[in-house]
């Protein structure tokens, strides 16, 4: 069996044309919960009582836009790059500052790095690992 640096799918990204009626939607005919809602209200994160997150993006959707389609967590996210690179896999932007919020519990959470890459398909995925990396 091959070595995995992956250690699970984490959430699920889906463009939204409405952020707010899509939050409610989710919430309210699905019985997800809300977790997270970006400051800027074009994100926002809910979730199953188990299972990957799902992050709904508002965003213009047309034909041919890229989106992520899963999100993967990783042990050792600067490890990953570097192994994704010399495998010669198809790396987009990487974002190596994410910031930190504040959790419900009053701590700070560091949010880390992530980066996007594609598969043969030209699907898109992100991978995310906290990190103090800088490239």
């Amino acid at each position: 069996m091959a070595e995995t640096m992956i250690n699970s799918i984490s959430l699920l990204q889906i463009p939204v044309k409405n952020l707010d009626e899509s939050m409610e939607w989710y919430i309210s005919k699905l019985g997800f919960e809300l977790h997270f809602k970006r400051p800027d209200n074009k994100m926002a994160i809910v979730a199953p009582p188990s299972g990957p997150s799902i992050f709904l993006c508002e965003r213009e959707v047309h034909e041919g836009m890229m989106s992520v389609v899963i999100g993967f967590e990783a042990a050792d996210i600067v490890e990953l790059l570097s192994d994704l690179k010399r495998k010669e896999v198809q790396i987009g932007e990487v974002r190596t500052d994410r910031g930190a919020i504040r959790t419900e519990s009053g701590e700070t959470e560091i949010l880390g790095m992530d980066f996007d890459f594609y598969d043969p398909s030209g699907n898109m995925f992100v991978a995310h690992g906290k990190s103090n990396f800088v490239e």
